[in-house]
């Protein structure tokens, strides 16, 4: 028996040591969230849905602003539509990976009109959240590394033959690069019309939540605590847009007065005289994500 407990004790400190290779080493191909709790703290932060995801590179807010006076790096906490949603459950994970030390950092809050809404089936008033259960929300560590807690909760999350594909890659500032472009206009239409179908599946189980709403004025009132906040509509491309609005009418409104009650800018790029490229129609390609994240740096700076 004392020799069974030993070898199931060398087979489990083998088993850790080869998976925490893999994490140490890989870890930001396995998965698209891991990465994002094994770093440290963040002064400043992108919080939004895959939109920020893929679409504002902290690279290149770091390099922008490096001698603005700002409490950097700038870090990526960005998720997808089925975690990034605002409520009391994203606030309080934002706040777990904020660096309580940061005074004077940036926070950029990439909005959609379906990050404020509630599901049919998912009360908000009485604390019932579609996205309960999923990382961030789940997660207690937030900057360990390796983070085991990752791994027992999150287990299904991990694509351990992406390690050889690399088509995406989650960077250590949690920034999430896409590689599998479209490689010709019928595969971005393809694309497109997926994500479009996506969009209007059960389009009609889903309203504006008022719970939603009010997170996002205590997510604003906690983070300029620690610095300058910013509310960002991302470009997408005219058809996709033409759908929010029709189940959207009033997201715009919705969020200048949440930009005036809170005194922070919201910049609508969709109103902008600029088109950026997306590989799907909602999502911007890496490249034009570089000149879109340089564009709001400006727009941020000239509110200085």
């Amino acid at each position: 028996m004392k020799l069974l407990f030993i070898k199931l004790g060398i087979f489990t400190v083998l088993c850790l040591s080869v998976l925490s290779f893999v994490l140490l080493n890989f870890g930001g191909n396995v998965d698209y969230f891991y990465e994002k709790f094994t770093t440290p703290k963040a002064k400043s932060m992108i919080i939004g849905d895959s939109r920020s995801l893929q679409g504002i590179q902290p690279s290149v807010m770091n390099s922008y602003f490096e001698n603005k006076n700002y409490d950097l790096p700038v870090f990526n906490y960005s998720f997808t539509i089925a975690q990034a949603l605002i409520g009391p459950l994203y606030n309080e994970s934002v706040l777990k990976k904020l660096d309580n030390a940061s005074r004077n950092g940036v926070f950029v809050i990439s909005v959609t009109p379906e990050m404020i809404t509630a599901k049919e089936g998912f009360d908000n008033t009485k604390g019932q959240f579609r996205e309960e259960g999923q990382p961030p929300h789940n997660m207690d560590f937030v900057s360990v590394n390796p983070n085991f807690e990752y791994v027992i909760k999150n287990y299904s999350f991990f694509h351990f033959k992406s390690v050889f594909r690399k088509n995406s890659t989650l960077h250590k500032d949690g920034w999430l690069e896409e590689n599998n472009l479209p490689k010709d206009e019928e595969v971005f239409k393809s694309w497109k019309k997926n994500q479009i179908n996506l969009f209007l599946h059960d389009r009609t189980e889903y309203a504006i939540s008022d719970v939603r709403i009010n997170s996002l004025h205590i997510l604003i009132d906690s983070l300029k605590k620690h610095g300058s906040v910013y509310l960002v509509r991302m470009p997408i491309s005219k058809e996709f847009l033409g759908y929010e609005q029709q189940y959207f009418p009033h997201f715009n409104d919705i969020m200048d007065e949440v930009s005036i009650k809170n005194d922070v800018p919201y910049f609508d790029f969709n109103k902008l005289d600029r088109e950026y490229t997306t590989y799907d129609g909602h999502h911007l390609d890496k490249y034009s994500g570089k000149e879109f994240t340089l564009e709001l740096c400006r727009l941020i700076d000239k509110t200085l």
